[in-house]
């Protein structure tokens, strides 16, 4: 009898332990293209085969666990990888590495995300983070495109963070995080990055917009990189409008680096061509480096996983600027300061 019993309850247990299984998906991402890179001055142009010129290449795996009323346990861990020779950083999860829950009140991540700031600025991107001329030119931190200086320049990920996505509201999309230094030594808060943006996506209008702080970069705890932006889109049906303003203003004097991109999109067929111009001005208290940044685009589907694609860029210095041209995960950098780094390339992207 009791042996029944046993059984009767096992079984009735089953089901519920069924529900509670993780749904895991493996994705990625598989993108090269072949062309000329001209990094100017009497530097000669060079033919290569780059990885990530529309989107990096990436491997990543993210699963889901229902755990009942409305709560779910989720996590994602992204790679980066190099499509023209193989190779990749390890097994090393630093695009993205995130646990955390889902509720009906906004998802909660622990771990390393994109901020804030970079995920609301892609919306108002025409080009989509890729191809040469497109947003991230003037938002990834990196001495390449920041005049030599990481001072300036907008993070795009954060480690050791909280992360809180919101449901979408109407169309609106909050996001918040607080990423900690954890440094040890005086000053104790020293590395903290905290900020916010807010996305609006309803029918043809897209408006972003952020800020975000990071505390006592370099580690002197007494600086702050304040770095806010504002962006918006608008899409007619057969083309689209973008246009997008950025600051990142470490304090002090003579260090402010500015930016702002009009981009547009014109259906032809089932492709699109893709037009966007970017200026950048570092203030140095003297001859303020500048650049001009102009990107062509044509891409073309040729099913719902796989396009190909051209794309032309050139950034164009004056006599101190050393602004360098970006594809996603392809950066042409001046071989001098003053030179205009150019590049031309075909391509195609698979994603899985």
């Amino acid at each position: 009898m009791k042996k029944s019993l046993i059984a009767v309850a096992v079984a009735a247990a089953l089901p519920t332990i069924a529900l509670a299984q993780t749904n895991v998906t493996m994705y990625g991402i598989a993108d090269a293209g072949i062309g000329m890179q001209d990094r100017g001055g009497d530097a000669k142009s060079a033919i290569v085969v780059s990885s990530g010129l529309q989107s990096t290449s990436r491997f990543g795996i993210r699963g889901t666990e229902d755990l009942g009323g409305g709560l779910k346990a989720v996590f994602n861990f992204e790679a980066g990888m190099r499509v023209d020779d193989g190779t990749a950083a390890g097994l090393n999860f630093t695009r993205r590495s995130v646990v955390g829950f889902e509720t009906r009140a906004g998802t909660f991540l622990l771990g390393r995300d994109y901020t804030p700031a970079f995920t609301a600025g892609g919306a108002t991107d025409v080009m989509g983070y890729g191809l040469y001329g497109n947003y991230l030119g003037y938002t990834v931190v990196g001495a390449l495109n920041r005049q030599g200086s990481l001072f300036h320049g907008i993070e795009t990920r954060a480690s050791n963070a909280l992360h809180y996505i919101s449901p979408n509201m109407g169309g609106l999309t909050v996001r918040a995080m607080w990423s900690v230094g954890e440094r040890t030594a005086a000053p104790t808060r020293g590395g903290d990055i905290m900020g916010a943006s807010a996305v609006y996506a309803g029918g043809p209008l897209t408006l972003q917009g952020y800020y975000q702080q990071l505390k006592g970069i370099n580690g002197t705890g007494t600086t702050n990189n304040n770095q806010y932006g504002v962006g918006a889109g608008y899409n007619f049906g057969m083309f689209r409008l973008t246009a997008s303003y950025a600051v990142a203003d470490p304090a002090g004097t003579n260090n402010k680096h500015t930016g702002i991109s009009i981009g547009a999109g014109v259906k032809v067929g089932v492709g699109e061509v893709l037009v966007q111009g970017i200026q950048q001005k570092v203030a140095t208290g003297g001859t303020e480096p500048k650049s001009t940044t102009i990107g062509v685009a044509y891409v073309h589907p040729l099913s719902r996983r796989t396009n190909v694609y051209a794309t032309y860029g050139q950034t164009r210095n004056n006599t101190t600027g050393n602004f360098a041209l970006r594809g996603a995960d392809e950066t042409i950098a001046p071989n001098a300061v003053g030179n205009d780094p150019k590049a031309f390339s075909v391509g195609v992207r698979h994603t899985f």
